[in-house]
């Protein structure tokens, strides 16, 4: 066969596996044809152009594997099924035919795509775009439902716009590195297992979402933040269900992550959206442990936190990066604190205060910080340390904050003078 072939006009459809595995065509103009059967041009490795201007039909698999396959000129297409162009690594479609009304899952699955509009979905099937490692940008704001996959290992995608979201199918979003996510839509309902790569901190899961995937927020071995509402507390247990341990490093031990893989839950009031509770709590847990985490979650949608300051805190013994986080922010937000509890924790932040105070800066984390000194677990010899050690790292938030605490104990100090 020729590399330029032109079907006869008479011909209305390309028979299943008709041109499969034809290396020699580049390119085709189908004319007339309306339908293109399963596995037609599989494997046309050679196939670089496709003019189908009147077709309306795509089979299943009908380009797979046409790895140098460039460009397609659309006509009336309305349907194109399963892995239609599954591994076309080449292929950009710079604007989806407003005809299509139906696509098949993996029907662009591990192509070349920049950009995908299908606005007018109100569906993304599976895989659909899954590892289209070039796509930046989609727009699906007319899908009620996103199913598994979808988008999962478009690693550049960094902007998609949502509208009346109900669910998001497992791994959605997963491998999706630059996308960082920032808001949720208010209609959404159900966030599937893994549904996400990455967070941005302080993200508000809608008040409406009744069900939550195992580790639907990203990889255990990177801190969060997120605001849930209390009504939602207790299905929130399910994302400690199925989370995966972070697999060992070669000459470390798999807990050294733990600190890394926390999550703090800020609880809010479901009706005047204030906190009523922060659970500092952690994913890479054994599974005794994390039995236990699941089971402090209550059905009257409370939460035990007698489990976290006793056995969590208890447990982590060999951790001092987890105590430490979870004695700072028990004290700072005291919900349900026993007394016992308050001073355990304050014998252990008096204990380790400077330690913590050279993590926090290293760390930049302002937050920590403050407490320490506004609670004056830092003396001013220890202060005038930490803020050599905070300028040696051009830390200059902590810094500041280091100045004013220094400012104040001066102040307090001449206070003190005047009066004697």
């Amino acid at each position: 066969m020729d590399e330029y072939y032109v079907m006869p006009e008479g011909e209305t459809a390309v028979e299943s596996g008709a041109f499969a595995k034809n290396k020699n065509l580049k390119h085709i103009d189908l004319r007339n044809v309306r339908h293109i059967g399963a596995f037609a041009f599989q494997e046309c490795t050679g196939l670089e152009t496709v003019i189908m201007s009147n077709v309306e039909v795509i089979e299943k698999g009908a380009f797979e594997f046409c790895r140098n396959l460039r460009s397609i000129v659309f006509g009336n297409i309305t349907d194109i099924g399963d892995i239609a162009f599954f591994h076309c690594g080449k292929l950009d479609i710079p604007e989806m035919p407003r005809s299509l009304a139906k696509a098949g899952a993996g029907a662009f699955s591990h192509t070349g795509l920049k950009h995908a509009d299908l606005h007018w979905f109100e569906e993304i099937p599976s895989s659909l775009f899954s590892y289209c490692t070039s796509m930046e940008y989609a727009d699906i704001s007319g899908a009620r439902v996103i199913q598994n996959e979808a988008f999962a290992g478009c690693r550049e995608l960094s902007y998609v716009r949502f509208g009346d979201l109900e669910k998001i199918g497992e791994r959605a979003f997963r491998k999706c590195d630059s996308l960082e996510l920032a808001v949720l839509p208010g209609t959404l309902q159900s966030i599937g297992d893994e549904a996400f790569e990455r967070i941005r901190p302080g993200l508000i899961i809608p008040k409406g979402v009744c069900h939550v995937g195992g580790n639907c927020l990203g990889p255990v071995d990177t801190r969060k933040k997120v605001s849930i509402y209390r009504a939602m507390l207790y299905e929130f247990r399910n994302y400690f269900r199925n989370d995966r341990i972070v697999p060992e490093k070669e000459g470390e031990d798999e807990h050294f992550y733990m600190y890394e893989s926390s999550i703090d839950v800020r609880v809010l009031d479901d009706a005047t959206d204030t906190a009523v509770g922060l659970l500092p709590l952690f994913c890479d847990l054994d599974p005794k442990m994390r039995s236990d985490l699941i089971d402090a979650f209550r059905e009257d949608n409370t939460f035990d936190y007698w489990m976290l300051d006793t056995v969590l805190f208890s447990a982590m013994s060999w951790n001092q990066r987890c105590r430490d986080k979870v004695a700072v922010m028990r004290m700072k937000y005291p919900y349900e604190l026993s007394e016992a509890a308050r001073e355990e924790y304050a014998r252990y932040l008096c204990a380790h205060a400077d330690r913590i105070a050279r993590r926090a800066i290293w760390e930049r984390d302002t937050e920590v910080l403050s407490f320490l000194c506004e609670n004056d677990l830092i003396s001013r010899g220890g202060i005038v340390k930490l803020l050599d050690y905070s300028i040696s790292l051009s830390a200059s938030e902590c810094t500041a904050l280091l100045l004013e605490c220094q400012s104040r104990l001066d102040w307090h100090e001449d206070t003190l003078l005047e009066e004697l």
